[in-house]
């Protein structure tokens, strides 16, 4: 048994996923800086290898860009060969956005492959892995809750802001 209470337990596990945040925050800064790309271009490179090609317009979207700074974005990856333009294969009209497999070898050199972060859950029991799967799921919409709160505040601050016709 624990001899730390209920909140000392919690306000632990919230610094300690603060900590991990950070941790995957400045790699993530370090890796980008080894190749050269932006913050965002790291952000749409994680979108595109976890959900798939989709068009540069969704992914602006998903990554929250302007449609101006996607083509820039997308023109950088381009030309260090870790993401292309392709077409539709179901729709010729409609162009897609993917990641090269150039990016995949690179990013498992660069951040290990998949097998040893796979390695490190192994202690854990399927129920657990389901738990921890649901806790980062239910983080993930408690931030995508938090970016629609901030959201609300500047369009509030921006209206508070604007002069009134007297």
């Amino acid at each position: 048994m624990s001899k730390r209470s209920r909140n000392e337990l919690i306000f632990e596990f919230i610094d300690a996923v603060r900590a991990s945040q950070t941790a995957v925050d400045m790699l993530d800064e370090a890796v980008g800086e080894y190749l050269g790309l932006h913050r965002t271009d790291m952000r749409c490179l994680d979108i595109l290898d976890r959900e798939g090609p989709m068009p540069a317009g969704q992914l602006a979207e998903q990554a929250r860009v302007s449609p101006a700074a996607m083509t820039a974005v997308l023109d950088r990856l381009e030309q260090k060969g870790l993401a292309r333009r392709v077409r539709d294969t179901e729709d010729r009209r409609r162009v897609l956005v993917e990641v090269t497999e150039e990016m995949r070898k690179g990013a498992a050199e660069l951040y290990g492959p998949p097998e040893e972060a796979g390695q490190g859950l192994a202690m854990y029991t399927d129920e657990q892995l389901e738990f921890l799967i649901e806790f980062l799921r239910r983080d993930v919409a408690f931030q995508e809750d938090r970016m629609r709160r901030l959201e609300e505040l500047k369009t509030r601050a921006a209206t508070d802001e604007t002069p009134q016709a007297e």
